[in-house]
């Protein structure tokens, strides 16, 4: 395969949010107890300059209230700053992150219902997509919102080179075994030598952890299940086995899955490391063009993930909303209500929206509808291609995927922030440990994580 061009620099560049916002400090600061403290991971060439240049100077020049910004990485960094910060005592009023992600906060009572917030924002931008999700679901408090939208992530979406499938006379799979023999033949060709057939994530932490749940969901699987009205562990060996076999295939086709996390991905999907790979939404297209690899990025299509034979799937995937919950032992929650008013208002959510306009689909149903989101500069590349492909995303594969059914509750989001399956993962792919060793610690796991978190509920 020839060489891109785009080199390492360029890459992070391009990623918007990630390896480049764990080298940034903070924008603003001080430990004045009205200024509003924001802990993030929009960060990077897109992100920073609008923090500092516009969201920051406008909100404070209004309000005459401090905002300091700290930018943090991906799934695991931004997690344990926030642990650090809440044993300090010194809490952020935001922090940016999937309810998943928050569910600790959530069921030990550390968040602020934001019903409010969203009520006005919906009045401007329609209804909220996928409310639910920034629901903790339990009883008669089961509407109760804990999480202001941002942008929405669609977990079930394979990725793959549409440019290498048609050099290689691939079909799109819709079988785990035609997803394993395309990454063979991407793997095997002398046409791209240098390409590995699939990105297989491997960290103990993070993607890794992501991807086992969307490969579990299309082995017929899940982790819970309601009986009489509690939410039970339904972790079954036969569906978590499968899931096993299947990435140890795989990993004979993709590089060295313990270097292989969220930004990895970005960073070797531009490089033209692998053909094929999980990823949310449409996300690789915006930093490979923006990296400079604007073939890469028009080349990048997405598909519902593959299925295992014979499986009979409770949903193919997982939607989440990306959005920001309020800390309730924070100094000063209102103003940070207001300013999500702000950021999220009349006058900025489009812009917002826009900023990493692949990696998120707007959260409100009005939004992609509007002239400013559609006519955007990179909306009109190609006659609209990048547009086309959120709005295949949002048409075609989310249907497969909304599922307000499928059991949570505020002590099922807390277990899944120990990245039980991502270890688990990374025990078999990484250190080799027997699959069903490792199936049966994580399924101990989960059960005895899942007793702990019961005693520490105050939702």
């Amino acid at each position: 395969m020839p060489d891109t061009g785009i080199h390492r620099r360029r890459v992070l560049q391009g990623i918007g949010a990630g390896s480049a916002g764990l080298l940034a400090g903070c924008v603003g600061g001080g430990d004045d107890e009205d200024e509003i403290h924001i802990l993030t991971d929009f960060s990077g060439d897109q992100w920073e300059p609008y923090w500092e240049d516009e969201l920051v100077p406008g909100w404070e020049e209004e309000s005459e209230v401090p905002i300091n910004v700290e930018h943090a990485g991906f799934h695991g960094t931004g997690e344990q700053r926030l642990a650090t910060l809440l044993q300090a005592s010194d809490a952020p009023e935001i922090y940016h992150a999937t309810t998943a992600e928050i569910g600790d906060l959530i069921n030990q009572g550390l968040t602020m219902p934001v019903d409010d917030v969203v009520d006005d924002l919906e009045d401007e931008w329609g209804d909220a997509l996928y409310k639910y999700t920034l629901q903790p679901m339990r009883g008669d408090r089961e509407d109760e919102t804990h999480s202001i939208p941002h942008g929405i992530y669609v977990g079930g979406c394979l990725n793959y080179r549409s440019d290498v499938y048609e050099a290689l006379d691939l079909e799109v799979p819709e079988t785990w075994d035609e997803l394993v023999e395309n990454a063979r033949i991407i793997d095997e060709s002398d046409e791209f030598e240098e390409m590995r057939g699939f990105g297989l994530a491997g960290q103990s932490a993070g993607k890794s952890g992501s991807d086992f749940s969307n490969w579990l969901y299309n082995s017929g699987g899940w982790f819970w299940e309601e009986n009489g009205g509690d939410v039970e562990l339904w972790f079954e060996e036969e569906h978590a086995m499968a899931v096993l076999d299947v990435l140890q295939e795989l990993s004979e086709y993709s590089p060295d899955p313990s270097s292989i996390g969220w930004e990895e991905t970005i960073e070797y999907w531009i490089a033209g490391r692998f053909g094929q790979c999980f990823m949310n939404n449409a996300w690789l297209c915006g930093p490979a063009y923006f990296a400079g690899a604007e073939e890469v990025a028009l080349a990048t299509d997405q598909a519902l993930i593959p299925m295992r034979e014979g499986a009979d799937p409770i949903s193919r995937g997982w939607v989440l909303v990306n959005g920001t919950p309020i800390v309730e032992n924070s100094s000063n929650p209102e103003d940070a209500k207001d300013f999500k008013r702000y950021m999220y208002g009349s006058d900025r959510h489009v812009e917002v929206s826009l900023i990493e306009p692949m990696r998120f689909l707007p959260p409100y149903e009005d939004i992609i509808e509007t002239d400013a989101y559609q006519s955007a500069e990179i909306f009109q590349i190609e006659d609209g291609a990048f547009l086309e492909k959120n709005q295949f995303v949002m048409d075609e594969i989310v249907p497969e995927l909304d599922n307000p059914e499928i059991p949570s509750s505020p002590e099922t989001l807390h277990v899944g922030t120990f990245d039980i399956d991502a270890e688990l993962t990374n025990r078999v792919l990484v250190d080799g440990q027997d699959p069903e060793d490792a199936y049966e610690w994580a399924y101990e796991e989960h059960q005895s994580r899942y007793e702990d978190v019961q005693q520490q509920a105050d939702y």
